[in-house]
């Protein structure tokens, strides 16, 4: 499919020439109608449109002199959005066609038409047509202005449903059955969806990868980005190379790949099924939490900086081994710093509370929902404004059912 032309940038000089042509033209209609109203003769046509025409050139200046020297300054962009923004500008052409037309008629009265502002009728008609082509030029701004405003509310929806469904693509929904673990992983996507990402994946010498990761950016850009990390990630599951060198490998496929202000933060782990050893790396994500059976907590840091920044990056990588009880929760900044109408933000510490407090025997997929829910009731129907993301790890004790139904064929 052929991509379409890019539109020429708007250029106040472009448009100042383009008058030649479309000021004659516009002046013919109004030409016409005052020919029909006050003339009888061919002369008569001739001046009703000499005026219209010294009129529409008049009027034009000042609209295009009010668009692109002062509007930018009394009405500079993002000062107001939607329906807000039709009324002071329909004020300020309309204003400007006032003007104008003050213009126009002061030229054809010192000129070509001696006296037309020499009696009160005069007048009066003056300003009638005046007032009449201010109410013109207002709706023709209020209309051009409304369909502007709905094709990029129309554009903006169209590219975060794209965004939303990329998302989902590769996002997963169905976990795989490990003999002494449990995963399980929710996404939220708030309005304008961002690149949070998640990833399970099964290697060949019976560990598994975990990964979360939380691009910068928001909508299409930022889901393409997530979808690359994935991608990256699943082509070197299998060699089972160290988590630092996959984010050594991922980092520079960003750095080369995308612009100068895409990056993400990047969570890797590989957990071995057989002996629960546990090593990862940790690019600049939020601090996963390790929530020991028998009490205490270990945050996971060591790593490196976010990917994509710098195109030779050293990551760190650190271990540990997990016990039967132990669980470890993941998460993006949409969760901790989801604010509520005051300001506060949900926090670490909160989040650290609640998972310490919940059953021991409560499934991976029971603890993600109650994250997701106490954030909620935290926000009490404030937009989170970032996608909300949470993974959760358990370590199954070595006969307990869910391991027995994982081993039954």
């Amino acid at each position: 499919m052929s991509r379409p032309r890019p539109r020429k940038p708007r250029s106040p000089w472009r448009e100042l020439s383009s008058m030649v042509w479309r000021v004659p033209l516009w002046a013919i209609p109004f030409g016409v109608f005052f020919g029909v109203i006050y003339g009888r003769t061919r002369a008569d046509y001739i001046g009703a449109y000499v005026g219209s025409l010294v009129f529409a050139l008049s009027i034009n200046l000042c609209v295009w002199a009010a668009d692109w020297f002062v509007r930018p300054v009394v009405l500079p962009r993002g000062r107001a959005a939607g329906s807000a923004r039709i009324l002071p500008h329909a004020l300020l052409f309309g204003g400007a066609t006032a003007i104008g037309s003050l213009v126009a008629a002061l030229a054809l009265h010192f000129t070509i038409a001696p006296g037309v502002l020499s009696d009160a009728r005069s007048v009066a008609i003056l300003c009638m047509y005046t007032l009449m082509f201010m109410l013109l030029v207002g709706g023709i701004i209020y209309a051009v202005r409304f369909y502007r405003d709905s094709v990029e509310r129309a554009r903006a929806e169209q590219e975060l449903d794209l965004a939303r469904r990329i998302q989902r693509s590769f996002l997963l929904s169905q976990f795989p059955s490990l003999p002494r673990l449990e995963v399980h992983a929710v996404n939220v996507s708030s309005r304008q969806v961002s690149g949070d990402f998640y990833d399970v994946v099964v290697t060949g010498d019976g560990s598994y990868l975990l990964a979360i990761a939380d691009v910068a950016g928001k909508g299409v850009p930022a889901a393409l980005l997530s979808s690359m990390l994935q991608a990256s990630l699943r082509t070197q599951a299998h060699d089972g190379k160290p988590v630092a060198e996959v984010l050594r490998n991922i980092n520079t496929l960003v750095y080369r790949s995308t612009a100068v202000e895409q990056f993400a933060t990047f969570f890797l782990a590989r957990v071995d099924g057989r002996t629960l050893h546990c090593s990862y790396s940790n690019a600049g994500h939020n601090f996963p939490v390790l929530f020991r059976a028998g009490g205490g907590r270990t945050t996971l840091e060591r790593g490196g900086t976010v990917v994509g920044i710098l195109e030779s990056v050293a990551f760190e990588e650190d271990s540990l081994e997990l016990l039967p009880g132990d669980r470890v929760v993941f998460y993006t900044d949409g969760i901790s710093e989801a604010a509520d109408a005051s300001g506060e933000m949900f926090g670490e510490a909160r989040l650290y509370a609640l998972v310490e407090q919940l059953p021991r025997d409560l499934d991976a997929r029971g603890i993600t929902q109650r994250i997701l829910d106490a954030v909620r009731v935290f926000l009490d129907g404030v937009d989170p404004g970032d996608d909300m993301t949470v993974m959760v790890l358990r370590v199954l004790e070595p006969r307990s059912p869910a391991a027995s139904e994982a081993r039954t064929p």
